[in-house]
């Protein structure tokens, strides 16, 4: 059988089961579909896809949806490339999730892809210190309950290669440090909650 090549990034995250890298692929939804937003200040926000009124102008990557928690006079735009959106029913979380929030885990889904996206090149991965630095930096900024062996099982299910698990790891643990010693406090975490929970 022939191996497969490995794209880190969102090919293999969405190969893994991660639902950010999924929502990529989605599209615009079927009137009748039920879905969830995933991203951002709506996370966890549920509706349905209604048809487009007449009086509304038709915009590339939009779709118009009734959200449950409105009232039936008002419909709302969503759009594709500003939010991410789970289809319902929707899997699981995949089993190397970490313990955070959809919120808190599409930002940092965001940073990874990012960082994937500079350190593979030439189909050759070439760890990029500097984008990983910013994993380090959505990790502090929304003080991510997570650990160094949990952050690595993101970024494996995103196809970062296992002889890189090392080094990252080591200069995970060196940039936490670093940033708790120039911020002089101590770092604390968010609970730890049920992945991809709101």
């Amino acid at each position: 059988m022939t191996k497969r090549s490995i794209v880190p990034g969102e090919i293999e995250g969405f190969l893994s089961g991660c639902p950010f890298c999924t929502s990529y692929r989605i599209g615009i939804p079927e009137v009748g579909t039920r879905f969830r937003i995933i991203s951002g200040f709506h996370a966890d926000d549920t509706g349905t896809v209604v048809k487009l009124p007449e009086h509304y102008p038709l915009i590339k990557d939009e779709f118009i949806a009734q959200m449950d928690k409105d009232s039936p006079r008002y419909q709302t735009r969503v759009s594709v490339k500003g939010q991410m959106i789970q289809k319902i029913p929707f899997p699981p979380p995949p089993k190397w999730a970490p313990p955070l929030c959809l919120k808190d885990a599409s930002e940092l889904d965001k940073a990874i892809l990012s960082f994937c996206h500079n350190s593979f090149r030439n189909n050759k991965w070439e760890t990029d210190w500097n984008s990983f630095n910013e994993v380090i930096r959505i990790i502090w900024h929304y003080r991510l309950p997570i650990e160094s062996a949990e952050l690595w099982f993101v970024l494996r299910a995103h196809g970062v290669p296992s002889h890189a698990k090392k080094r990252i790891i080591e200069f995970y643990a060196q940039g936490s440090n670093l940033v708790t010693y120039c911020f002089n406090k101590k770092f604390r975490k968010k609970k730890r909650i049920e992945p991809l929970t709101k």
